[in-house]
């Protein structure tokens, strides 16, 4: 809705042209009857000078200051005031000729009526009254009425038939317009603008239609009514590396493949963003099926591939279902179960559907507060470091640390990085954790320096979703500059699952950062499926071999992925190091194939400061420890 001064000018300017145009068919047709009229009764040459200045003038006049004023309607109101106020006068300068009276008061009384309803009227009337007030004040009250002769009666004829056509004409064009602007006003409120589809607003209250009459209904009937959640998997990615335009016509096209699943007394809804809601009727004995079968329609219609304008697209759908009465007795309530299960197929991995369970909701309740007492522990100072050791293998001589948040809450006590990492990408949290630990590490460094201790370099893992940011880059150097941290001293591990998911986006980051003198390690290195022509493009320093190519050697695992990650690591010229070493049979199998950094139980678990200050005081090279796994390192980014 326009509220601006030139969109009150803009409604305003079609209205005062269409009485611009009813005022000047009344006043050029008045006119000759009315002339006539005066020229019989003898009146004075002023009288038919003025009359006639006033008819020609005054409807153009009229016209081009309300067009230029600030509030057009309200003044063109006033100006239908003053044609009823001329119109008064007129009747007397005609000595109230009976039908050029009527013709000249009803013609005005019209005006006001269509326009402004019984309060223009009353306000026309009146002025129609003061004006004949004054012309019998000025012009003398006639001693006789002049009798006009027929043929002036036929003069009027005109005006009496004509002018009410026009009249009705243009009241019947904008009344036609009114109700033409609210049922588009009306389809607006009630569908999505971009699919067509029902929107938020409407689904809601269509679906609590239905639930009320289901709800009148005998407890014996066997219709039940269920809602799935669709959120479209990998839209985000589309939308951030192709546009909003190919990200609109992908939304447009998906409703249609929705719509098409759906049966016709199934009601289809864009929810908002890329979340689409269906709702479905459907007998009480067949409630599993039809659920089960409309939502692998819904995935197999999501799957298919998808051209949008030179793109062909691959997207997914995490769908949650829920149903009446079983999971809310209300349109808020199953839309909210729904919304739950489909962050629980999400859970499960994405492009798979999943019914609400009763226990989703406690999880979801507990997501909710861990949130919340995650960004508070962010804010606070509730999270502490731990840092693991990387060693020379052939000295034991320490070659770096790796960053690892911990979190230990008074309610949930301590929880495992991979929770809440979860938790905070989830929660849009992860960025600021990450720029906590980087900040957290620094000021570490700081500390040590400032004990006379040689510091070694410091690995601080960086989220897929940081590496998004635009500012991610600018935000680091920010706080090494404000921490005095040479940007050499530290490394940023990257998984390469997360270069994968949107890989320009993730060089053009990571060629930054290099610029800015910042080293790059790709992290559990094997897990993805990078080809070596993408891992040669790929501004990085340091390779690092996943525990999983590492767990098994020497115990049946023949060590092939990691001889050939070594082996690729050799042929690009970059530096490579193994995690999770925990036995002497991996340290020496390694050592073979020239892999001579590690990290891993076999040399430390993760030490908290005070352990790591005693370590970096004492410059000693780290024994050996026992070769029975502990537990997980549980690194801050999975």
């Amino acid at each position: 809705m326009l509220t601006s001064d030139s969109g009150e000018r803009g409604r305003g300017a079609g209205f005062v042209r269409r009485i611009y145009a009813i005022r000047l068919v009344g006043y050029v047709m008045g006119l000759p009857p009315i002339l006539l009229q005066l020229h019989l009764q003898h009146s004075g040459a002023w009288t038919l000078a003025s009359v006639l200045a006033i008819c020609l003038i005054w409807p153009h006049a009229a016209y081009l200051h309300a067009r230029r004023a600030a509030q057009p309607i309200e003044h063109e109101r006033a100006n239908l005031v003053f044609d009823s106020f001329w119109g008064g006068w007129l009747a007397v300068a005609i000595q109230f000729a009976p039908i050029g009276t009527i013709v000249i008061l009803l013609m005005f009384a019209l005006d006001n009526m269509a326009v402004g309803g019984w309060r223009l009227f009353l306000a026309g009337t009146f002025a129609s009254a003061c004006a004949v007030l004054f012309g019998v004040a000025v012009l003398g009250v006639p001693s006789t009425l002049i009798r006009p002769e027929s043929y002036i009666a036929f003069a009027w004829l005109p005006v009496a038939v004509v002018y009410p056509l026009v009249l009705a004409k243009t009241t019947h064009d904008v009344s036609a317009k009114l109700i033409e602007r609210s049922r588009r006003l009306r389809e607006l409120s009630e569908r999505d603008s971009l699919t067509g589809l029902a929107n938020r607003v409407t689904v809601a209250e269509s679906l609590q239609a239905l639930l009320a009459a289901a709800q009148r209904t005998d407890e014996r009937t066997d219709e039940r009514i269920s809602v799935l959640f669709i959120d479209l998997d990998g839209f985000k990615t589309v939308n951030d590396a192709l546009g909003h335009n190919v990200g609109d016509e992908l939304l447009v096209k998906m409703a249609k493949r929705l719509a098409a699943c759906a049966r016709d007394d199934e009601i289809v809804a864009r929810y908002g963003g890329d979340e689409f809601v269906i709702v479905a009727r459907d007998g009480f004995g067949e409630r599993e099926d039809r659920r089960s079968a409309l939502s692998d329609a819904v995935l197999q219609a999501v799957s298919q591939p998808i051209d949008v304008g030179s793109h062909e697209l691959l997207l997914g759908a995490s769908i949650g279902v829920s149903s009446f009465p079983d999971d809310g007795r209300d349109a808020a309530g199953l839309l909210r179960t729904a919304d739950i299960a489909m962050y629980a197929a999400k859970n499960r991995g994405r492009n798979c559907y999943a019914f609400y369970q009763a226990r989703m909701r406690t999880e979801a309740d507990a997501r909710l507060r861990l949130s919340a007492r995650l960004r508070k522990a962010i804010e606070s100072g509730g999270l502490h470091l731990h840092y693991q050791p990387q060693v020379d293998m052939r000295t034991g001589e320490l070659r770096g640390l790796e960053a690892l948040v911990r979190w230990h809450d008074a309610d949930f006590g301590d929880i495992r990085p991979a929770d809440f990492v979860a938790v905070a990408e989830t929660a849009g949290l992860v960025s600021h954790l990450g720029e906590w630990v980087l900040g957290e590490a620094c000021r570490q460094v700081v500390g040590w320096k400032e004990m006379g201790v040689p510091v070694p370099r410091i690995s601080i893992n960086v989220s897929p979703l940081q590496l998004q940011r635009a500012d991610v880059v600018k935000t680091f150097e920010q706080i090494l500059d404000d921490t005095g941290i040479d940007p050499a001293c530290v490394e940023l591990e990257v998984t390469e699952t997360a270069l994968m998911r949107q890989p320009e986006t993730a060089v053009r980051r990571l060629a930054e950062f290099r610029r800015a003198g910042i080293g790059i390690a790709i992290d559990d290195f094997g897990m993805g499926y990078s080809s070596l022509g993408q891992l040669r493009t790929l501004p990085v320093d340091r390779i690092k071999i996943d525990r999983a190519f590492v767990e098994g050697i020497g115990q049946g695992d023949s060590g092939a992925i990691a001889t050939a990650i070594v082996t690729l690591a050799k042929t690009l010229g970059l530096a490579v190091i193994a995690e999770g070493v925990e036995t002497a049979a991996q340290r020496e199998f390694l050592l073979a194939l020239g892999c001579v950094d590690a990290q891993g139980y076999l040399y430390s678990r993760p030490l908290d400061v005070q352990a790591v200050s005693r370590l970096l005081l004492s410059g000693e090279t780290l024994p050996r420890m026992p070769e029975t796994p502990g537990e997980g390192t549980g690194r801050i980014l999975a």
